[in-house]
């Protein structure tokens, strides 16, 4: 930490924004723990917060150019953790409805053994077979949509696509998919 020694914070935003290693460094050294602990607290899941804190780090370096003082990057920062957590914990909310629905086509006798996992395998089998028979942009759609538990807005981000487009393939795919698979399994796809 001698190394940090005669330099103010916003030294260090200006060797952030020059793109030296040193700005970043010292930033990361200094905001990494707490954003760990800030994701933390709205994941609940350590390594899950890590993961996002590293992945916010990136994004910021991406666009090192643009920040000129430490408060900017340190707001940045906060703001991409908190949004980042808010996706990962809507989409893990998605997965867990998706669960939900899948263990209500089990039969009510069968609780959690080895039976309901091989019933819960067989569904998902037969729904990834049917996805990926569709044409490869409808695939590509349909895997962030239902199996990366994705928003419509946030695949069309993504893929720099427009939301009538995402709909419109998420339409046809549906179309097809009633065709290809049984009917239970759809509904649960639709449900989704």
């Amino acid at each position: 930490m001698l190394k940090y020694i005669g330099k103010s914070h916003d030294d260090y935003a200006l060797c952030f924004q020059r793109g030296e290693e040193e700005g970043f460094d010292f930033f990361f050294r200094q905001l990494f723990p707490s954003l760990c602990l800030f994701a933390n607290r709205k994941l609940n899941n350590r390594e899950e917060a890590e993961d996002i804190v590293s992945a916010a780090f990136i994004k910021i370096w991406k666009r090192h150019s643009q920040f000129n003082d430490a408060g900017g990057i340190r707001a940045y920062l906060y703001q991409i953790v908190r949004n980042d957590c808010t996706k990962s914990y809507q989409q893990t909310a998605r997965v867990i409805t998706m669960q939900k629905e899948i263990s209500h086509l089990a039969p009510a006798d069968v609780n959690d053994n080895a039976e309901n996992d091989i019933i819960r395998a067989e569904l998902y089998g037969e729904l990834y077979r049917a996805i990926n028979l569709l044409p490869p942009e409808c695939r590509k759609i349909f895997t962030m949509l239902y199996i990366e538990g994705k928003t419509v807005r946030e695949v069309s981000e993504e893929l720099g696509l427009a939301i009538s487009t995402v709909k419109t393939q998420k339409a046809r795919g549906l179309a097809v998919l009633k065709k290809k698979i049984r009917p239970y399994l759809y509904c649960l796809l639709v449900a989704m």
